[in-house]
């Protein structure tokens, strides 16, 4: 400060002095009511350069910090979306092994076991929309194909990832989980021709559309019977009731078919119309008539040779055998029921897992009038339909026997195609469900450890957060307390400042005493 010398009016040094002590206070009164008005300690980056960068640095990570509890709280959400579509799975895939675990009893029927069947179907679609409606912003969270990654911290780098559990093949929906199927058209497996020898190796069932006004058959097991069979080049038959004689005796068989028209496989009602008996020679007359289709065939004055011992040509392929003196006793009314097997044709039933007889096409070629039946003729060397989903091409009749079978499974054409006709089947599909039961399982525990996770990053950012916003607060912001005391200070200062400003101006006039 410069020396004062009142002595030297051409300068008032006591009031420059006075007057750069005032500018001074008031500077630094100036920057305290600053601090007071913005709550600031650094109001520009002249007040603290070095404070003002670390403080930048520091109020962008509390930022990125509070971003990130943001962030964890959405990926805690999404994550309690996917474990409600797994949680749900679980209950319903629960439901689906008791099912199975019912129909794996031989206690029920057939159709017992289509019913949950049908039933474990409807589940397995259920799990499809399970997995279809389980989205988060439009994506979807248990298709398999889920590989999300949180910010969850502040820097490049600092991520939480969660990947939906590899053993979700495809998708996690019914068909990637094992518990059904899905089939683009319907077809056989598992072909076992057991005894059968004639049954083709390769391929013995192939499939066929389903006719109009027919029934496909239901997902399951099923066998190919032979029941009856003629021969290469002979028909066979028998009489399935006898004249009401004492001494009825009368056989069925076939003959080669000569220059009638052989006839046609099936189940007849045989009925006399003639009989001109002689004691050694005679004719017959009579009528095969179909007892599914009511059409007829008859056969007119065919002759025995005698009375002892007669054989009759009708001349469609059928001959009949008569005991001795029955020729005779024949009746005009006399009818019986009667089977014939056509030569070349073997008679087979089509049975179900529960061993019975499943309702086929009679004839293998569908039309408005065609008849049903719980057995069909097959023919060596041709295709034929049964109507009902299958098709069966028998190669060759050669050495083939009655009794003999072949089995396969069939499924339906469709999606969540599930099979439990049998206590083998359900048990096999129990063990499936198990399986997926597991997977499902898994990934919710992997799915809880994930959000306990998170809860515990949650807490320790929004912890190291609060601390970052600490030390932020005490380089930027100002301590009301001492920023009021130093402002009343100055304030004081800035009095005093004035009065000795106005002390000093006063001075130089004591000089002018010296010229009175």
């Amino acid at each position: 400060m410069a020396q004062v010398d009142v002595t030297r009016i051409a300068s008032n040094i006591g009031a420059l002095n006075a007057l750069n002590s005032l500018q001074t206070i008031n500077q630094k009164l100036a920057l305290h009511q600053t601090r007071l008005s913005t709550g600031k300690r650094i109001n520009s980056a002249a007040d603290d350069p070095a404070g003002l960068t670390i403080a930048t640095k520091m109020l962008a990570r509390s930022e990125g910090m509070k971003v990130a509890v943001d962030n964890i709280g959405d990926a805690s959400n999404m994550l309690s979306v996917a474990e409600s579509g797994l949680s749900k799975m679980s209950d319903i895939m629960i439901t689906m092994r008791s099912k199975a675990q019912q129909a794996a009893s031989d206690t029920l029927g057939g159709s017992e076991r289509a019913a949950i069947q049908t039933q474990l179907e409807s589940y397995a679609a259920q799990l499809d929309d399970i997995v279809k409606e389980t989205k988060w912003n439009g994506v979807q969270l248990l298709d398999g194909t889920v590989n999300k990654r949180f910010q969850t911290g502040v820097d490049d780098g600092e991520y939480t990832n969660w990947q939906l559990s590899q053993k979700f093949t495809a998708s996690s929906d019914s068909g990637g989980l094992g518990v059904s199927r899905d089939y683009a058209a319907a077809g056989v497996s598992d072909w076992a021709k057991g005894s059968a020898t004639s049954f083709d190796a390769t391929t013995p069932v192939t499939i066929s559309a389903v006719f109009t006004g027919r029934t496909a058959l239901t997902t399951g097991d099923y066998t190919e019977k032979i029941v009856a069979k003629g021969s290469a080049t002979t028909g066979t038959g028998t009489i399935n009731a006898t004249l009401a004689r004492s001494n009825a005796n009368l056989s069925l068989s076939g003959v080669a078919v000569g220059g009638g028209t052989e006839l046609t496989s099936g189940t007849y009602t045989l009925s006399f119309s003639a009989n001109n008996s002689a004691t050694t020679t005679g004719k017959i007359s009579g009528t095969f008539t179909d007892t599914l289709t009511g059409a007829t065939t008859t056969f007119t004055n065919k002759t025995y040779v005698s009375a002892s011992a007669t054989t009759v040509d009708l001349g469609v392929g059928v001959q009949l055998s008569f005991g001795a003196g029955l020729i005779s006793g024949v009746a005009t009314s006399d009818s019986m029921s009667a089977e014939y097997i056509k030569s070349n044709q073997v008679k087979m039933s089509l049975l179900d897992g529960s061993g019975l007889a499943v309702s086929v096409d009679r004839s293998g070629t569908y039309s408005a009038t065609d008849y049903s039946s719980t057995s069909f003729y097959a023919t060596q060397g041709a295709t034929f339909d049964t109507g009902r989903g299958v098709t069966l091409k028998l190669n060759t009749m050669a050495n083939i026997n009655v009794g003999e079978s072949g089995s396969f499974n069939y499924h339906t054409s469709g999606n969540n195609v599930v099979d439990v006709s049998s206590a083998v089947r359900a048990s096999a599909y129990m063990a499936d469900v198990e399986t997926a039961l597991g997977t499902v399982s898994s990934n919710m525990a992997n799915l809880g450890s994930l959000m306990a996770r998170l809860g515990f990053k949650s807490e320790q950012v929004a912890n190291a957060q609060v601390n970052v916003e600490g030390a932020y607060s005490r380089i930027m912001n100002a301590n009301m307390a001492e920023e009021q005391m130093n402002a009343s200070k100055y304030t004081i200062l800035q009095q005093t400042a004035v009065a000795m400003l106005a002390q000093a101006n006063q001075a130089p006039q004591s000089l002018l005493t010296l010229f009175r």
